[in-house]
């Protein structure tokens, strides 16, 4: 139902998730991030548990691999799952079941993971990958955002449009970017429109961190 853009800044360690759907409200059960620690997607039949369990490995210390294999090793229904995510050293690994709704893999490299399901085919995928590479100049909210346009351009989730989210965390136990789309005929440029309030002073000063 889903497809999913998992990046990090090298420099910072710091993590940002994007998700696009035809289904509510899909930042409610979709992403999970932790502050120098990572981030996890879960989708498909989605297992919120499963984002908590592979970030309680993560803070722990475990690597990546472990940590998101162990937690679907355990789960009731490993094959409808998806799950995939980076650790702070920028490690990444997937998870497709085989019960995952076609067309649906995953794809990832250094400091990215890109998965997803019910997608138009694997160049939806690519074409997220291909944008990251052309962005790195670019802040982890713009290069997401940038990212779910090109997915959407090459074909997105086949059943259409609903809802979308973006987060981003820095150094805070709590998001820094934490935008929405529960439903909404064009969550994109609804998103879009979301991220272009969310840079303005008046909100930038509002979540500035307390000293």
């Amino acid at each position: 139902m889903t497809y999913s853009i998992i990046i990090r800044d090298p420099e910072k360690n710091h993590f940002g998730i994007a998700v696009a759907t035809k289904h509510l409200a899909v930042g409610s059960r979709v992403p999970f991030l932790e502050a120098g620690v990572g981030a996890v997607a879960t989708q498909s039949a989605t297992n919120p548990y499963l984002g908590l369990k592979g970030l309680a490995s993560l803070r722990s210390g475990e690597p990546i691999e472990s940590a998101l294999g162990s937690a679907i090793a355990a789960d009731d229904n490993p094959e409808s799952r998806q799950l995939h995510g980076l650790d702070k050293s920028g490690n990444f690994w997937a998870w497709t079941g085989t019960n995952a709704q076609s067309w649906a893999g995953h794809i990832g490299a250094k400091n990215v993971s890109v998965a997803g399901n019910f997608l138009a085919g694997p160049g939806v995928l690519k074409a997220c990958m291909e944008s990251l590479q052309f962005s790195t100049d670019r802040s982890l909210e713009s290069r997401l955002l940038q990212a779910l346009f090109a997915g959407e351009e090459a074909g997105g989730d086949i059943r259409g449009r609903q809802s979308a989210a973006l987060i981003t965390i820095r150094d805070q136990p709590f998001p820094w970017c934490n935008l929405r789309v529960d439903d909404n005929p064009d969550p994109l440029v609804e998103l879009i429109r979301l991220f272009e309030e969310f840079k303005k002073p008046y909100y930038q000063n509002f979540i500035s961190p307390i000293r």
